[in-house]
């Protein structure tokens, strides 16, 4: 006996989306629009590619140019927000080519193209995909849309992932004098500049 295929809303809930946002996909698709289930896939997709600010040690299984910077000692944090920047803008230039293909090219209307976006099976008909640049920044899952890291999210990211996790839920709680008496032992410096550190990170660390 074949085991039933799950929902849409299942599948989409299956892959991280929030229940809300996996609902109103699954409607569109229901009603075979694709344009919400591709929009969503690109935009994870792209920032999928990104490196994730608080793993830097993926850098190590790189090659070439970037091996060669580790081993003539550049800090791996530092090298990683050097990778992160160039990385996010050519997501953006990615996300701005799918939407305007043929931007600054000047082929007229006759070669006017678009994305269109259309559900392999199940009918429907295809629709222009909405504009993904647009929305690319927000989605940043570090909640930065975009921007680099301080040097308090830097020196946070070079913290054992235990203390980042007790710092995070302390600043969540608003229990700032212990988060920054934590930050001081691990980080060093005045209590005062802790507190002011630690402040500065309540909603933008995960």
């Amino acid at each position: 006996m074949s085991t039933p295929t799950p929902e849409p809303t299942t599948l989409l809930a299956g892959i991280g989306l929030a229940p809300a946002m996996a609902a109103t996909i699954a409607a569109d698709v229901a009603r075979g629009d694709a344009r919400s289930l591709l929009h969503e896939l690109l935009l994870r997709g792209l920032w999928s590619t990104v490196i994730d600010e608080a793993a830097p040690e993926a850098l190590h299984r790189h090659g070439g140019a970037v091996a060669r910077l580790l081993a003539a000692g550049v800090d791996l944090h530092d090298l990683a927000d050097v990778v992160r920047e160039a990385q996010v803008d050519t997501i953006y230039n990615v996300a701005q080519l799918i939407d305007w293909p043929d931007e600054g090219l000047e082929l007229g209307e006759t070669l006017d193209v678009r994305l269109l976006a259309a559900m392999t099976h199940g009918g429907g008909v295809p629709s222009p995909l909405p504009e993904l640049h647009a929305s690319l920044m927000e989605r940043d899952p570090a909640g930065r849309s975009g921007e680099p890291r301080s040097p308090v999210l830097r020196q946070f990211g070079m913290l054992d992932a235990d203390i980042r996790r007790q710092i995070t839920a302390l600043t969540g709680e608003r229990k700032f004098s212990a988060a920054a008496v934590l930050w001081k032992q691990h980080v060093g410096g005045e209590l005062q500049t802790a507190l002011a550190a630690v402040q500065s990170l309540a909603g933008k660390t995960r």
